[in-house]
């Protein structure tokens, strides 16, 4: 048992330490050159055409929002009554 946490840990070092330093490499590249992304992108963008879409698009947030906030409260109702103790256990 003691063989398979020592090999759980390694493997997690293994893959989380170079994703560590991709991530800290990537956070110092975009704070050095925020000015030179923030440039490109606007310049690239067409804003009436990004307004245009955004307004057609609404509603589908709306509903995306909705459903979101109808599965949280069935889930906060389930386990109010207790229901998921219950699945739970068997």
């Amino acid at each position: 048992m003691r063989k398979v946490q020592i090999y759980a840990t390694v493997w997690t070092l293994v893959l989380a330490l170079p994703f560590t330093v991709m991530a800290l490499v990537g956070t110092a590249y975009i704070t050095n050159h925020l000015g030179d992304i923030t440039t490109a992108v606007s310049s690239l963008a067409n804003w009436r055409g990004v307004a245009i879409e955004g307004s057609a698009r609404w509603p589908e947030i709306a509903g995306m929002i909705i459903g979101q906030l109808l599965i949280l409260s069935i889930l906060l109702i389930a386990r109010r009554n207790g229901h998921t103790e219950d699945l739970a256990a068997r």
